[in-house]
């Protein structure tokens, strides 16, 4: 059973809404048949977005991040919901009478640029309204009568063909967004420098990013031992763990150019190397990735030349 059936449960509460608004004055905004437009950006494996304008209250945002969920933002015109707490409910328009309500839940307004901010799960419930043919509603009943509640609606009103393009572009999104995959270890077993298969794919997989994210403009490779054995062996090791994953890069088309490889030993572990579990964790190369050069962390690394 969909969720937009079960939501069919809250008839009784819905219908006392709709009841309360029709039998009260309501400020209300929103796009008549003349003006209900939808748009929606292009393919992309970053980022989309559909949306609609609500005349007088702001831009209704469906955003879609590679590595997420769908997400709404109501960008504000003005405040005419005032900061604090609001329903969200779907109501279907005019020429479909009859028609039970629903309600999606509560919200929260934000004061000035906060606009609403609305999670996945409730901005599903608003997708599949609209595609129900009913209008999500912003609903906000002041305490003191002598105001006028205030009402808000995002309408269906040419809503699917932009829909359809988002869903193209949801297709074209990447599992992960720059947050998610900019900071990434490689973990070698005692004495190794070979990668697993594992290995690859999540190296695959930061390939892909980057070639599709312009704004990543260099990459920081940084090779680490555990301290058992000599300083020297330690060094050395760190570096072939290195060299083994720049290889990989450059094999799978990353351009040497933008890559800066650097092996430390043992001189920076991330936990004392006191048991084996922790030294398993000194055993790394770490792979992060920036989009403005340089990190402050990284002016103290001496960098070392990328060798194939």
């Amino acid at each position: 059973m969909s969720v937009f059936r079960q939501l069919k449960t809250t008839f009784v509460s819905a219908m006392s809404a709709l009841a309360l608004i029709s039998t009260a004055s309501a400020a209300e905004y929103g796009a008549g048949i003349g003006a209900s437009k939808w748009q929606a950006t292009e393919p992309s494996p970053l980022y989309c977005e559909f949306w609609h304008d609500i005349p007088h209250m702001g831009r209704a945002r469906f955003t879609h991040r590679s590595g997420e969920d769908l997400k709404f933002f109501l960008e504000p015109l003005g405040q005419p919901l005032k900061p604090g707490n609001a329903e969200l409910m779907a109501f279907a328009p005019d020429w479909k009478p009859g028609t039970a309500p629903l309600d999606l839940g509560k919200i929260k307004v934000g004061s000035g640029e906060e606009g609403i901010n609305i999670g996945s799960e409730q901005a599903h419930l608003m997708v599949e309204s609209l595609h129900q043919g009913m209008n999500p509603t912003f609903l906000q009943r002041p305490k003191d009568t002598r105001y006028d509640a205030i009402r808000g609606y995002i309408s269906a009103l040419n809503f699917k063909p932009a829909y359809r393009q988002y869903v193209l572009c949801a297709g074209e999104l990447l599992p992960v967004n720059f947050d998610q995959i900019s900071r990434r270890a490689i973990y070698f077993p005692g004495g190794g420098y070979d990668i697993t298969q594992k290995d690859k794919d999540l190296l695959d997989l930061i390939v892909r990013y980057i070639k599709a994210d312009p704004d990543v403009k260099f990459v920081y490779l940084d090779g680490h031992s555990d301290s058992y054995g000599s300083r020297r062996d330690n060094r050395k090791l760190s570096k072939e763990r290195t060299d083994t994953v720049l290889n990989y890069l450059l094999d799978r088309g990353l351009d040497e150019a933008m890559i800066t490889a650097r092996y430390h030993g043992e001189r920076y572990p991330i936990v004392p190397n006191s048991s084996k579990a922790n030294r398993a964790k000194n055993r790394r190369v770490t792979i992060r990735l920036a989009r403005e050069g340089l990190e402050p962390g990284d002016l103290n690394l001496k960098p070392s030349k990328i060798l194939r």
